[in-house]
């Protein structure tokens, strides 16, 4: 993808002193009105921030105050090639707002530019604001190093999420009902296939390791302590005859 460059134009000629052009010789009390503020606006926006004024008055010095070192541009530099190309193939040009620009040395800038019109709502110059994004995007490469996570690997672990609760009551509740919800009908509703279900279930999360389990899910499902056990054989034998199954079925 193409880098959009926000590069300033390099004049054949260099650029003596008295080529400098003062804010005293703008013909834009606006720019000067603009340029007033500019240091505390720097000041506020922080130190890897610069703001830059040009006036079109003369695009090849059209730099004529600027706050901050960013882009280590100086007095009388010309416009850079990107505005320069926009004001050339429109006269109402729209404020270019949070693009991202990159300097010579590869840095990445987030880049603002502001459009200035006189009285008569003609174009005398533009105000450039620049971001250097390097201590930023190398916060959030550290931030999102340091959040990352990663799925569980292995045949054995489990594909449900893990709960921190403040007691073992809870933890059987909430994976009871979690595993019941599945069902998509009330307990009350529940034949004893459906039941089983809901007892297998909850011996593959480990629930029945829990002392005291039998008689939490029992109550849970309506039937006694006795019945989980046979639900539990039940089920084993289940997976038996499945397994059994599909060993037979192999080629």
């Amino acid at each position: 993808m193409a880098r959009n460059h926000h590069t300033p134009v390099m004049s054949t000629d260099p650029v003596k002193k008295d080529h400098y052009r003062t804010l005293k010789e703008s013909p834009s009390p606006i720019l000067e009105g603009i340029c007033q503020i500019m240091p505390g606006l720097v000041k506020a926006l922080g130190a890897d921030c610069e703001l830059v004024l040009h006036d079109f008055t003369d695009l090849r010095h059209s730099l004529i105050a600027i706050e901050g070192n960013v882009t280590h541009r100086s007095l009388g530099s010309p416009l850079t090639d990107l505005v320069l190309q926009i004001i050339s193939k429109n006269k109402n040009p729209k404020d270019l707002i949070n693009y991202q620009s990159h300097t010579h040395d590869g840095r990445v800038l987030r880049s603002s530019t502001i459009f200035i019109r006189d009285l008569d709502d003609r174009l005398i110059g533009c105000l450039c604001i620049n971001r250097d994004l390097s201590n930023w995007l190398a916060a959030r490469e550290l931030i999102n190093d340091f959040c990352e996570t990663r799925p569980l690997e292995g045949d054995s672990l489990p594909e449900i999420g893990e709960t921190f609760v403040q007691d073992v009551e809870e933890l059987l509740m909430g994976t009871i009902n979690e595993v019941i919800a599945l069902e998509k009908k009330p307990v009350k509703f529940m034949d004893k296939t459906d039941k089983i279900r809901v007892v297998n279930a909850l011996h593959a999360r480990g629930i029945f390791l829990i002392r005291g389990s039998v008689e939490t899910v029992a109550r849970a499902l309506h039937v006694s302590r006795y019945t989980i056990y046979n639900y539990l054989d039940e089920g084993r034998n289940l997976d038996t005859e499945e397994t059994s199954s599909l060993e037979r079925d192999k080629p």
